[in-house]
């Protein structure tokens, strides 16, 4: 009798011109999965015209992750996003009250044994309801409180496992005491794929001593962070270049914000983002990046991962 061994599972439906597939990346061999990492930014001898990827396969899966998450390995992936910041307070009918800026950088690499490492650095704004401006203040709508939104920027390590789990980088803020999360299960339809990005963190907020009441959301922060990328099945089994286009949707679902000054009010916060890899810098619109080079200079030119 043969060994059993897991395999993925998929559900496909065909019509005259079109094939959908969903598919459950499964857990794979470390060592066929770390292989096959290792092509992902192969040498130009090795490449040919068509990389013939097979996405049931949780090594090819990885492969077309790399192409639309990164720029090649040691390389610079760069991109622009925008979207909303929606509250939910107890039983009232949730609002829209902020949008967002934002601009990121990142760089893969692939570890001996065949995890992808992931260095991120962003920075972002909040907008106004409308977007027309940065709002570093701010009135709540659901407390008349005005408030300094604290506008971010952050440098961030994750970790992508053959067997597709996501961590943080080990005795870091997102490390497996923190984090939790997976790559996958991808989606074909036609020439489209999707691949998402999901995890939950949780982070321990810095103790301090008279913290204002209206400031005090109970020392803890729990967010799930759901991002999706999508590409051209046809540029991810084009062997050449080694990065393909891709846009990215992305939704946070978590707890108010301690300067939204809600204190321990139920309720929920989410942001709901979208974006897409870019070329150069010079994608960012003038006043944010005005913005960037003022509060920031340089990080435009060295992002410092």
């Amino acid at each position: 009798m043969k060994p059993s061994c897991p395999t993925p599972s998929f559900a496909a439906s065909k019509s005259a011109n079109t094939r959908s597939t969903t598919m459950n990346i499964g857990r794979r061999e470390t060592l066929a999965a770390a292989a096959g990492l290792a092509l992902v930014v192969g040498s130009k001898a090795q490449a040919t015209k068509s990389l013939n990827l097979d996405l049931t396969k949780t090594v090819d899966s990885y492969r077309a992750y790399t192409k639309m998450r990164g720029a090649g390995e040691g390389k610079l992936a760069l991109w622009w996003y925008t979207g909303t910041v929606w509250l939910k307070v107890e039983d009232k009918i949730p609002e829209q009250v902020l949008t967002i800026d934002g601009f990121s950088f990142q760089r893969l690499s692939i570890k001996p044994d065949g995890s992808l490492v992931q260095l991120m650095a962003e920075a972002g704004y909040f907008k106004d309801a409308e977007g027309r401006a940065i709002a570093d203040t701010w009135v709540n709508p659901f407390n008349n409180e005005t408030c300094k939104p604290r506008h971010y920027k952050s440098n961030q390590t994750i970790i992508a496992k053959p067997d597709t789990s996501l961590t943080g980088e080990e005795g870091g803020r997102m490390d497996g005491r923190n984090m939790k999360g997976r790559i996958g299960p991808v989606s074909v339809n036609g020439d489209q794929v999707w691949i998402p990005e999901n995890f939950g963190a949780r982070f321990v907020l810095p103790t301090r001593d008279n913290i204002d009441p209206k400031e005090d959301v109970g020392g803890v922060l729990a967010n799930a962070s759901l991002a999706s990328f999508t590409a051209k099945l046809s540029d991810i089994q084009n062997a050449e270049p080694e990065s393909a286009p891709s846009s990215m949707h992305f939704q946070s679902l978590g707890g108010f914000l301690p300067w939204m000054r809600m204190g321990k009010t139920l309720g929920a916060m989410n942001w709901q983002l979208f974006g897409h890899k870019v070329a150069s810098v010079d994608a960012i619109a003038a006043p944010l990046r005005a913005r960037l080079e003022k509060d920031y200079p340089g990080w435009l030119k060295d992002p410092g991962i």
